[in-house]
């Protein structure tokens, strides 16, 4: 069982019910993590989103999706509007090799 304000770790999640019935591929690949609030590796990622992907590739967090330093991201905070102090950050990436792009969404939970 996780402990209270920790960091999960890069999770890939299943989109197979996203194919097309003409047999297209879903062309990106979905990860998703919990930051702890103010960690380091919270903070890395707030500030190169890339980067931060790139280390957790490199230790294996993230096998086979062939991420380059040349990559182009594109972020979005869904409530932006929230302080920077909540319990977590969520981010979820969308990963699209023939691209060369990342799409990060990131969600703050509110301290309750």
């Amino acid at each position: 069982m996780a402990v209270d304000n920790d960091t999960s770790g890069w999770r890939e999640l299943s989109i197979e019910g996203l194919e097309s019935i003409d047999g297209s591929a879903v062309p990106f690949r979905l990860i998703a993590n919990r930051f702890k609030s103010s960690s380091p590796d919270c903070e890395a990622f707030i500030h190169d989103p890339l980067g931060a992907l790139l280390a957790a590739q490199e230790v294996g967090e993230l096998n086979g999706f062939g991420l380059e330093p040349d990559w182009r991201v594109a972020t979005l905070i869904v409530n932006h509007h929230r302080p920077l102090n909540p319990t977590h950050l969520y981010a979820m990436a969308t990963i699209d090799a023939d691209e060369k792009t990342v799409g990060v969404t990131m969600v703050k939970k509110i301290n309750d």
